[in-house]
Parts: structure tokens; C-alpha cells; sequence
């Protein structure tokens, strides 16, 4: 979507009123409502010197190839002046994974710096060598008559940086210019410079193409006009046979496990800045072909994205990883409030079929943004080092000049999740109500009938306990307050959100699934009912159609209560809090997998609970693996096991060699306490001893039992869900 940009009296860039007017556009579509409340703005990045810098678009990358300095954070971003002097991309530097910001170096652009990216050579390259670090920016004269790619390399970390030229040019800007470099390898091992180019507008009002470099970027394959040098000269990658189609802002990830290489770009004109996707096996080639504009990246719940974006990919998060994406806004298929500056898309299937989508670890703040600011613009997308949190970075309304470079992570929507409010809500996306942290406990004080809620964590969500305690503050008539499971599609109101809700209230426990509705699927009491401003402990478990809860007094294990249904309506969502006619607190939330425990060894067959079914007594036994709920199990905090909420039990709380285990009721027993070690086995601290196949038999329906723990013994392997 590249808007005409106006003098720098006026701001000077393309776009930066792009949010105003698609939430224009959007209320006047779909009457849209106030958004929900969204999770932390973020901390700075770099805070502008004076009221006459402009900023948008960062780009950041994580030092991976360069010896000691391995492990640095640098950045930069657009950055220009509205007096129409010169700027310079700034060289932002953070050596504690992003808590504190300096700048290292500055790099002389033009009048408008626009657009920088970064990347580091991951292994040599030409002549040049592993850690070497190149910064390709798209730079304007005052007079906005041209483009220029400009090309600077460093070999010393990013501290001081060496011209090394202009691969590209265009003789016009807005309307006939090139746009956003993007730079990464093939799988042939060249150096590709993909970019959005407005040169043969006649023809194509802007297409994605790439050059080829194969000596490290000192050549490239089309000369800076475009024509050819040498083959493949500049290909087409996404190139619309209808000339008013603009696809632009090409970003690509590559899914480490497969191989293949995912391109997101937004798709301007009649689709109105739609964020688009496609994949290639080698780079070079994208789809079936440039006409090929790819699907519309959209949620199952009806979310797609329009603008800007940038995706990135993590090995965690499923067998082939996760694709993440970011973008300006967000629209929702139903209409309603959309939960723009605030939420990463998701994929797990290497970019195919539905994505999914989780809170953005920050919430951009775009009110009072002055035209200089282009907030929420191409939010920069970095995975941390151990692949479960992602980085966010983008300008939004902040500091002195309410314009500001801003920053902050969460967790990636990957399993185990263990939410820390001691500094706010980081990766939460609220609904309704005033939700508030302080001492590491999350607070809702508003109360109401409005169901107010919050969520975290991912939409593709399936199997997993939500283990946490929850506290009811003040409660009216019928007043609960409790945990969201499984939830997708929320919006504010008082049942708006598909999800199972277990909850409490004064008198007891309850489940019940919402869907734009409410319908209670079971309760049951509590013994001796349940006073305010007392914690409560809920272990929640949703396994197949199974969903289950057992409750007890926080820090207690008396007077456990425990209630299940099945309903099979609701099969993958998020987690989250809610209340209703009540005030409320919550601490302590943890969220794990639940899956097959596999073994011994490597026999391949899972951990069972006899007959499938919930009784307590019932034997936990081998059996062949088939994704039943009997086969779903958690290891929580508190050194449980659990399947259908229930714990995986050593019978008569015994201690003995031969005794058997069994599924019953959590109680807090010893026998109920297990450890997993690095050498695979279960141990029991109460026995002394580990779970054990007895002599070895894997033969279906052989009941498990406990036995001395025998070093390099594979019947004691077990393999626990990731």
C-alpha cells in the first residue's frame, strides 16, 4: 500500500497515516465497536532527540556467526527529518538480549533513510567472512526524485560501517520507485536482494523481485536499472496479471525442518493491502508461478491481517516448527473489534492450511501519533535464542515527542507457558473490565456482568492443563471468576468467545462453555463453600473431548473436589481468566502439554488408563498409542502426572518393589510424586524406586509398576510429552 508522500513540511513518507484510515475504513464497513484492551506497550528502543525525527519500520537481528560478540541485539530503522536535512540509519545496540539500548554507530543516509535491513553473513561468502554484517537501506534526496539502494558492509560488529555501493536505482520515487530490501540466501547458497520495484508501472503498479549475487554482494545479476548484467537478471516473484494489484513489503523465513522458504507480502489495490503468502523448495521460485499471488494468510476464527508485514519462524511450537507473522492491522470477518497492534499470526504446518493467532508480546500505542510516526508499521518479528519467545519491535506513541522506537517479548505461543506478572501482562489481549498487576498476581477490578476477560497463548492450542489459583475478590449474585480454555474468537461481552470456562463461585465448582451464549455443562459443591479473598487452586485438563477439573484449597491438598464432562464441540483455543458479577485475582498459572507418555524405550507403546475412562482404581497399563484421552497426559508443577485430572498413582500409597500404579484421585500422597530424569526414568522420591514395566512384558493391558531404579535399564525409559 504505498500512499503518494507529501513534503517534509508535511511528513514526508508513504503510509504513515495507514492506521487511521483503515480504522476508518473498518468502522464504516462494520460499525465496528471499542477494541478490547490490549497487553504492555512496550519499553524503548531508541527515543528520538527532538520532535523533528521520523521513525518507523525497525529491523533487528541477533549476532549468531560472530565469535564472542555472538548473542548481540542490533537494530535500526527508518529514520528521517522533517526539516529535510540529512539522516542516518542508527546502529542500535543491546548486549543484554534487549533490556537496555545504546547506539553503536550511525550510518549517513539521505534526506529520507527509509527502510534499512540487516543481515549477518552466517558463513563466508565470497571473500568475505562468517560475521561479516551488511546494511542495505532505500534512501530519497529532498526532493524525493529517486530511490537509491545504498549497500554498507562492517567487520567489526557493527561499530563502523564501509560504503559499498548502489545495486539498485530508480529515477522516480512514489508511484515509480523500489522499495524495502530484503536480503537472505537460496538454497544453492547465492545471495538474493528481494525488493518491491514500481519501475514498470505500466504494466505492473508494483511487483516483487529479486537479483542474484554470487560473490557476496560486490555484483549483482541485474545492472542498477534493472536490465540484465547476467542471468537470471531481475525475476519476477509475485508480479499480478492485473496492473492495479500492488503486492509489496516481501519479508521470508525459512522452515529449518523442510527446507522450504515462506514469503508474506501485503497485496495493495483492489485487495485492499491484504497480507498474502507463498513458499518455494529452492527461493528462487515462489508458488506456481509470479501471477500466483498466493492464499490470504486468515485464522480459523476469521482473522486475517492488512499491511506491513514480517514474518519469521521458530523451530518450536510443532514437528515442523512455527511461522510467525506480523502486521499494520487486523480485520476481523465478522466484523466487530479487531485486536489491532496486538496480535502475531501462527502456523505449525510450514504455511498451509488455516493459521492461528496469539496476543503480541507488546501492544503498540497509536493514539495521538504525530504524522512523523509511523506506528505499528512493519512490526520487526526477532525469535529468541532458544526458539519459545519472539521479540516485537515497532514506533508507537511514547516519550517526550509521542513518538518512540518500541520493544518487548513474550512467549511465542509454545508449551509449557508459565505467565510472569511481575512486571505487567506482557503477551495477554484483554476484553472488557480493568485488569491490573502487582506482585506478580493478576487483577480484575471492574467486576460487572460483562464477562470480562483476558487471553494468552495460542489458538492452535489442543490438548493441555491449565494448572493456577484463583481468588474471588467481591462477588454478587451468581458471581464466578475462573480460567478459559480452548478459546478462540473473543470480542467484549459477557459470552463472547468460543470456550470452555471452569470457574468458581461461593458455593462451588463449574463448567460451561461459552459461544456467543452460555450453556452450563456440569457443577458440583465445595465442601464448606468457598469465602472471598481465599485462594483456590484449579487444575484444568482438556484432553480430546474430555474436559476436567479438580479443585482444592491453595496450598492445600484437603478436600479436593473434582468434576469432568465430555463435550467434543471445541477442539483447540487459548487460555485465559474471566469473571463475572465479581471482582477477582489470579496467581501462579501454568500451562503444559498433554500428550502420550511413550516407552519403554523405544518399544513405542503409551502409558493407558484402563478402559479409557476417568474412575478412579483403574490400572495404568501399556497399550498401543491411538490419541485417546486415557493416553494424554500432563507432568504439572507440583510433581503430578496427570490424565484426565487425575494423577498417576501408586496404589495404597505403597512403597515396595512389584507394588502397581493406577489412575485416582490427586491428594497430595507421596505416591503420587514423580521425577523425571535425564536418563529417561520416573522416580518416585517416596519409594525410592521408578515406574517400571514389569520383566519387560509390553504385551497390551500390562500393568505398570514401581521397582528399583537399574542403571541403563530401558524398561524404566519412559518418554514424556514435549
Amino acid at each position: 500500500m504505498h500512499l503518494n508522500r507529501t513534503t517534509p513540511a508535511s511528513g514526508g513518507r508513504r503510509r504513515v497515516r495507514l492506521a487511521g484510515l483503515l480504522v476508518a475504513m473498518l468502522t464504516a464497513v462494520f460499525g465496528v465497536a471499542a477494541p478490547g484492551h490490549a497487553n504492555v506497550p512496550g519499553s524503548a528502543m531508541y527515543t528520538p532527540s527532538s520532535s523533528t525525527e521520523g521513525m518507523a519500520y525497525t529491523r533487528m537481528i541477533r549476532l549468531a556467526a560472530s565469535g564472542g560478540a555472538n548473542g548481540t541485539l542490533l537494530a535500526s530503522f527508518e529514520h528521517w527529518s522533517t526539516t529535510g536535512a540529512q539522516s542516518s540509519y542508527v546502529i542500535r545496540r543491546s548486549t543484554d538480549d534487549g533490556a537496555t539500548w545504546s547506539t553503536l554507530s550511525t550510518v549517513p543516509g539521505d534526506t529520507y533513510s527509509y527502510q534499512p535491513f540487516l543481515y549477518e553473513y552466517p558463513h563466508q561468502i565470497g571473500s568475505y567472512a562468517a560475521g561479516t554484517l551488511m546494511l542495505v537501506g532505500a534512501t530519497l534526496p529532498a526532493n524525493r526524485s529517486g530511490v537509491t539502494f545504498r549497500i554498507w558492509r562492517s567487520f567489526d560488529h557493527g561499530a563502523s560501517w564501509s560504503y559499498v555501493g548502489a545495486p539498485q536505482v530508480s529515477n522516480g520515487a512514489d508511484g515509480s520507485g523500489i522499495w524495502e530490501p530484503f536480503v537472505g540466501l537460496d538454497s544453492a547458497g547465492n545471495m538474493l536482494m528481494y525488493f518491491s520495484d514500481e519501475r514498470q508501472n505500466t504494466v505492473y503498479s508494483q511487483f516483487l523481485g529479486h537479483i542474484v549475487s554470487t560473490d557476496g554482494g560486490d555484483t549483482w545479476s541485474a545492472n542498477p536499472d534493472g536490465s540484465t548484467r547476467v542471468a537470471p537478471g531481475e525475476v519476477k516473484d509475485v508480479a499480478s496479471t492485473t496492473q492495479a494489484d500492488r503486492p509489496g513489503m516481501i519479508t521470508i523465513a525459512r522452515v529449518a525442518t523442510t527446507g522450504t522458504y515462506v514469503a508474506s507480502y501485503e497485496v495493495c489495490g483492489p485487495d485492499n493491502c491484504e497480507v498474502h503468502y507463498k513458499s518455494s523448495a529452492n527461493g528462487d521460485t515462489w508458488g506456481s508461478g509470479p501471477s500466483d499471488l498466493g492464499p490470504r494468510a486468515q485464522t480459523g476464527d476469521g482473522r486475517y491481517l492488512q499491511g506491513t508485514p514480517v514474518i519469521a519462524w521458530t523451530p518450536k511450537g510443532g514437528p515442523n516448527g512455527e511461522l510467525l507473522l506480523s502486521g499494520h492491522v487486523e480485520v476481523r470477518v465478522a466484523g466487530g473489534a479487531p485486536e489491532n497492534q496486538a496480535v502475531v499470526l501462527l502456523n505449525t504446518a510450514g504455511g498451509s492450511g488455516s493459521w492461528n493467532w496469539m496476543p503480541s508480546p507488546i501492544a503498540v500505542p497509536t493514539a495521538g501519533a504525530p504524522s512523523n510516526c509511523g506506528t505499528n508499521y512493519s512490526p520487526d518479528l526477532l525469535v529468541s535464542a532458544d526458539g519459545r519467545s519472539v521479540r516485537y519491535t515497532a514506533a508507537g506513541v511514547a516519550g517526550p515527542y509521542n513518538c518512540a522506537e518500541l520493544t518487548g517479548s513474550a512467549n511465542l505461543g509454545v508449551l509449557p507457558d508459565q505467565p510472569d506478572f511481575s512486571a505487567g501482562d506482557a503477551g495477554w489481549d484483554r476484553y472488557g473490565g480493568t485488569f491490573s498487576t502487582a506482585g506478580n498476581v493478576y487483577h480484575e477490578t471492574a467486576g460487572g456482568t460483562g464477562g470480562n476477560k483476558a487471553l494468552t497463548g495460542s489458538t492452535a492450542w489442543g490438548n493441555y492443563t491449565l494448572a493456577g489459583d484463583v481468588q474471588l475478590n467481591t462477588a454478587g449474585s451468581g458471581g464466578n471468576a475462573g480460567f478459559l480454555v480452548r478459546a478462540t474468537d473473543p470480542t467484549i461481552g459477557t459470552d463472547s468467545v468460543n470456550g470452555y470456562y471452569v470457574g468458581v463461585t461461593t458455593s462451588g465448582l463449574v463448567i460451561g462453555k461459552e459461544s456467543y451464549g452460555w450453556t452450563q455443562l456440569a457443577t458440583t459443591p465445595i465442601p464448606g463453600g468457598l469465602a472471598t479473598n481465599t485462594w483456590y487452586h484449579l487444575t484444568v485438563g482438556v484432553n480430546g473431548c474430555s474436559v476436567t477439573v479438580q479443585g482444592t484449597p491453595a496450598g492445600s491438598w484437603a478436600n479436593p473436589t473434582y468434576l469432568a464432562v465430555n463435550d467434543c464441540s471445541l477442539g483447540t483455543g487459548s487460555a485465559g481468566v474471566r469473571d463475572f458479577n465479581a471482582t477477582a485475582s489470579w496467581q501462579n498459572i501454568r500451562v503444559t502439554t498433554a500428550g502420550a507418555i511413550t516407552g519403554p524405550g523405544t518399544t513405542g507403546k503409551c502409558v493407558d488408563v484402563d478402559s479409557n475412562t476417568n474412575t478412579s482404581g483403574k490400572a495404568v497399563q501399556l497399550y498401543g498409542c491411538n490419541g485417546v484421552p486415557g493416553q494424554q497426559w500432563s507432568a504439572l508443577a507440583d510433581g503430578t502426572i496427570r490424565a484426565y485430572g487425575k494423577c498417576l498413582d501408586i496404589v495404597g500409597n505403597g512403597s515396595a518393589n512389584f507394588t502397581k500404579v493406577q489412575l485416582w484421585d490427586c491428594d497430595g500422597a507421596g505416591g503420587q510424586q514423580w521425577t523425571p530424569r535425564a536418563d529417561g526414568t520416573l522416580f518416585n522420591p517416596q519409594s525410592g524406586r521408578c515406574l517400571d514395566d514389569p520383566q519387560g512384558v509390553t504385551t497390551d493391558l500390562t500393568q505398570l509398576q514401581i521397582y528399583d531404579c537399574l542403571a541403563g535399564a530401558w524398561t524404566q525409559v519412559w518418554n514424556l510429552p514435549s
